[in-house]
């Protein structure tokens, strides 16, 4: 949803507070004012006291000691029912193992894949990530090559990923 012009208040109100999920936004002389030819700056743009704003499209929150976690793209997130989980948080749990070269979690026709790209044998990957499929409540695991966005070269490219689970009827 694009970010009508805010005041600062209207913007402080709007922060989370520690513990709690939003959005990542950044503004400073670092930040593109605006896209070529404008595109997307509606969605991906806000000011706040006519300062340009970006928004990240990552979602993050702050613990009691003010670190900040990141849990990944807003449009990854999955909800079930009562129950969100953050793929950035699983995929990163799952390449911690060696096993793993990339990982990227989805949900495909009400169940939670997880998508691993390995040159490993599928029991070796799915008894090293057996405690982490309990955790998160991962109904599959799928070894197979994972596509990347084009823009930047390390995030998945979840809708290409998501075609590709539809080509192969999971």
């Amino acid at each position: 949803q694009p970010i009508p012009p805010l005041c600062k208040d209207e913007f402080n109100n709007r922060q989370v507070t520690d513990g709690k999920v939003g959005e990542i936004v950044v503004h400073g002389d670092h930040v593109l004012k605006s896209y070529l030819g404008a595109v997307g700056d509606e969605e991906n743009k806000f000011q706040v006291d006519g300062k340009v704003w970006h928004r990240t499209g990552d979602l993050a929150y702050f613990d009691d000691q003010r670190r900040l976690w990141l849990l990944g793209r807003c449009t990854a997130k999955i909800t079930n029912g009562t129950q969100t989980i953050y793929p950035f948080a699983v995929e990163t749990a799952a390449m911690q193992s060696v096993l793993v070269k990339r990982a990227a979690l989805c949900q495909h026709n009400d169940k939670n894949i997880l998508v691993i790209e390995s040159k490993a044998h599928y029991d070796n990957v799915q008894k090293s990530l057996e405690e982490i499929m309990l955790k998160f409540n991962i109904d599959k695991l799928l070894l197979q090559k994972i596509p990347l966005d084009k823009r930047h070269n390390a995030k998945v490219d979840y809708p290409a990923l998501m075609k590709s689970l539809n080509s192969i009827k999971v």
